[in-house]
């Protein structure tokens, strides 16, 4: 495949991706035209030429990081290494595949979750989800009439009682932006509870997460509760600077196992700044000081379907999706999760 390319020039190899539109997760980059920029799908590896390393080795020097989220790096680094067109383009190479049957691809990524058997139960999974009065008529429906009614152990923490739900008040009020406190007396409750303390995962949602729990169940047999694992879709804040942080973005889902939650709250190593400080975040932190890596999934996913591109989204298994803007919420479960259905261990 290589003896197609010329190494002496600085060259970019890649499954091109491209955004069908202009998406927050970009920073809405190119939003004139964002099908013009192609961008490297890392689940088939790409490959830099070794003039073009030396030229990123002499940018990466040079440049003045700061304190910045990162949030999709496979995107991040093909913008880096195009230098506002003053570097390569990324050059689509067919052989380098994802989800792919050809026999001519040279590489190759599998587009099925992982069979780790025995799977787990439903009663092995408590989800907790964050919502407030503004939205139980609307959010909230949406959960219990479709992933909701899957989960063996489900709970709606909120800001006000309301028994047909129903919700549970822990104390917290709402916040506009932030709730790192609300996310601190979940998981102190998650720790105490009499039943929620016995679970092995616990998965923490928003209100307008739209989420499969087989697959949930397929991918977390994969995984040892009785280890420290933080699992879901990985952001990063200040990381280029090295004095930064990963943590778990919360919108796609923070799943926690019950090893990580008894060292921070056991341990007594979560604290929050205030109430409205953000969860997701505070939670990283939290992690870090423990020493409790994060484990990113690309199956994760903090925003809608239509804010990925199709190359990417079509060799997955998706766990889950966020948010209701501009989209029928109930069309986006029935599209990638209503025909899941039941899992269970066949020995």
């Amino acid at each position: 495949m290589l003896e197609n390319y010329d190494n002496t020039k600085e060259l970019f190899l890649g499954r091109a991706l491209r955004d069908r539109s202009a998406t927050i997760i970009h920073h809405f980059a190119f939003i004139d035209n964002p099908q013009k920029f192609a961008y490297a799908d890392f689940a088939a590896g790409f490959l830099l030429s070794q003039p073009l390393i030396q030229r990123l080795a002499r940018m990466i020097k040079a440049r003045k990081d700061k304190m910045d989220f990162s949030i999709d790096v496979k995107h991040e680094l093909s913008k880096f290494i195009w230098d506002e067109d003053k570097g390569p383009s990324l050059i689509d190479v067919p052989q380098l595949c994802a989800g792919s049957n050809s026999e001519d691809c040279v590489t190759n990524f599998p587009s099925k979750i992982p069979d780790c058997r025995p799977i787990i139960s439903k009663d092995d999974i408590f989800f907790a989800v964050k919502t407030c009065e503004q939205f139980h008529k609307d959010r909230v429906p949406v959960v219990k009439n479709t992933w909701g009614k899957e989960a063996q152990h489900i709970e709606y923490y909120s800001d006000k009682e309301d028994l047909t739900i129903p919700t549970v008040y822990l104390g917290v009020p709402n916040t506009e932006r932030g709730h790192c406190g609300k996310l601190l007396a979940i998981l102190k409750r998650a720790h105490e509870h009499p039943v929620i303390s016995k679970k092995p995962w616990v998965v923490i949602t928003d209100d307008d997460t739209i989420l499969s729990v087989s697959r949930m169940q397929r991918l977390l047999s994969c995984y040892d509760y009785t280890q420290p694992v933080a699992l879901g879709e990985r952001y990063g804040y200040g990381v280029s600077v090295g004095v930064g942080y990963d943590y778990i973005t919360g919108g796609g889902g923070m799943v926690l196992s019950r090893a990580v939650i008894k060292q921070l709250i056991g341990g007594d190593s979560a604290h929050c700044p205030s109430d409205d400080s953000p969860d997701d975040m505070m939670l990283g932190s939290w992690l870090l000081n423990r020493g409790i890596p994060i484990t990113h999934s690309p199956l994760f996913h903090q925003a809608r379907p239509d804010d990925y591109a199709e190359g990417y989204l079509s060799h997955q298994e998706p766990v889950s999706f966020h948010k209701h803007w501009m989209l029928d919420p109930y069309k986006v479960y029935s599209e990638w999760f209503a025909k899941d259905g039941d899992v269970h261990d066949e020995l």
